[in-house]
């Protein structure tokens, strides 16, 4: 998973809002997917909540939520 400097919020904060958008919507996608490197399917499909909330299903919300904003907006 990519370690983001402490001053990242900091030197993105000063830019355009599109800019800030931008930045920390990768830095989101990227901290999601980073949850995934090295896993199986079968552990990305585990859950280990009560709630029944897996690593799979957040990556299928993200990206729906992603699509329908992108869409209407």
């Amino acid at each position: 998973m990519p370690s983001y400097p402490p001053t990242f919020a900091d030197q993105v904060v000063a830019q355009p809002a599109r800019a800030q958008f931008e930045a920390f919507l990768d830095e989101h996608r990227d901290a999601l997917h980073g949850c995934l490197d090295g896993l199986t399917e079968e552990q990305v499909r585990r859950s280990l909540v009560a709630s029944g909330t897996t690593l799979l299903g957040l990556v299928k919300h993200a990206t729906f939520v992603e699509k329908v904003w992108f869409d209407d907006a």
